[in-house]
């Protein structure tokens, strides 16, 4: 069976539910390389993304030769990642990968230095449970491999900024499940407190430039609310619900639709009450029309309140442009006119095909087209 899944071909992997885990932003005038391919499904949805430079490189030559088939936009080779060139780019894909590496942090660091300024290293992988900084080896149906715990993946990721997009697709046969990163350069911090004389900013810095500072991930908070560990009411519960498509959480439209629904100062004052008196510090996003909402109620509740805005954010910076599913479905429908053919039709338009099925010489038309038909030029109907 093939890995990658097409309209055309049942696959090992979920290619249309991993693209949507992936949360990749818009891609166009952009340029990506995708580090073990497989047969292209990623960079053919980067140009038709209107990407300006697809690359895609896999060292199984049988896998490259498909892709070039089908993906006619992108340049291809049968390489290793060991022979990458210098040149950078603006998004690169190591998809379920990594674990192939004899050296698994170098290959990070090798992937990163072909990171554009400003780029972005999308990364899956299975995490091993385990509250040790060390790899697990990890028995597969194929063969055994070393998966790094989160502690040993945050180590290996220590010198640039990530973060955790979610979980990726569970595919037949993943003895653990695989998450999704995304991987940029670090960038110094400024923090600028710009306001008056005796308005907090030497109190602001002793509290909260440090490194015990309780700090409250809303995206924790979410999936607590989810499992059931955190309780909350049931109004603001019936929002906080996996995306439909895949099963999964996204948390930007979560943020979104308790806002609309006006409950707001509800969720203000779950994250009030997880603070319990203390200094803290939330990452979460909330919808910019209720930030100040949001920031008065802590204000109520007796914190000292530094609303601290990144320019970057205000900026909106092109990897946040998040690609909306329909798109992905607009995809998955080229795909199927590009590669779907009426089996009867071709069947009568060949009838040597037709004897060679009869024979059990080929499996069927579909086959036949794609490994054969389409090379000879092949007539879909009479």
């Amino acid at each position: 069976m093939a890995y990658q899944s097409l309209p055309w071909q049942q696959g090992d992997s979920q290619s249309f539910a991993k693209l949507i885990s992936l949360s990749l932003p818009s891609l166009k005038g952009k340029s990506l390389l995708d580090v073990g391919c497989n047969t292209g499904y990623f960079c053919g949805w980067a140009v038709f993304d209107k990407a300006t430079k697809v690359m895609g490189i896999d060292n199984n030559p049988e896998a490259i030769a498909s892709a070039k088939s089908w993906f006619q936009g992108c340049s291809f080779s049968c390489m290793s990642w060991e022979d990458l060139s210098s040149d950078k780019f603006d998004v690169i894909l190591c998809l379920s990968a990594i674990h192939y590496a004899d050296d698994q942090k170098a290959l990070i660091d090798t992937l990163m230095q072909r990171v554009s300024p400003g780029g972005t290293l999308v990364l899956e992988l299975g995490v091993a449970p385990g509250e040790e900084d060390k790899f697990e080896e990890v028995k597969r149906s194929i063969d055994s491999r070393f998966f790094p715990t989160q502690k040993k993946l945050n180590s290996m990721l220590g010198d640039y900024a990530f973060k955790p997009v979610g979980a990726s697709v569970l595919q037949v046969g993943d003895p653990i499940p695989r998450s999704v990163y995304h991987i940029r350069h670090k960038l110094p911090v400024a923090v600028l407190l710009m306001d008056e004389h005796y308005s907090g900013k030497t109190t602001f810095v002793r509290d909260v430039i440090k490194p015990e500072l309780l700090h409250i991930q809303g995206d924790s908070v979410y999936t607590s609310i989810i499992s059931g560990d955190l309780q909350v009411s049931d109004l603001l519960k019936q929002k906080i619900q996996a995306d439909p498509l895949l099963e999964r959480l996204n948390f930007a439209r979560i943020s979104g639709d308790i806002c609309d629904a006006g409950l707001v100062l509800e969720l203000a004052d779950v994250f009030i009450s997880l603070a319990d008196g203390k200094s803290v510090v939330i990452d979460h996003y909330i919808p910019v029309g209720f930030r100040n909402a949001f920031a008065e109620a802590f204000d109520n509740a007796g914190f000292f309140v530094a609303n601290v805005s990144n320019v970057q954010a205000e900026e909106g910076r092109w990897f946040r442009k998040y690609v909306p599913h329909s798109q992905h479905k607009t995809y998955a429908r080229y795909l199927e006119k590009m590669g779907l053919i009426n089996e009867a039709a071709y069947l009568e338009a060949n009838p040597d095909v037709a004897q060679a099925i009869a024979d059990e010489k080929m499996p069927n038309a579909q086959y036949h087209y794609n490994y054969f038909g389409r090379h000879e030029g092949r007539k879909l109907q009479k």
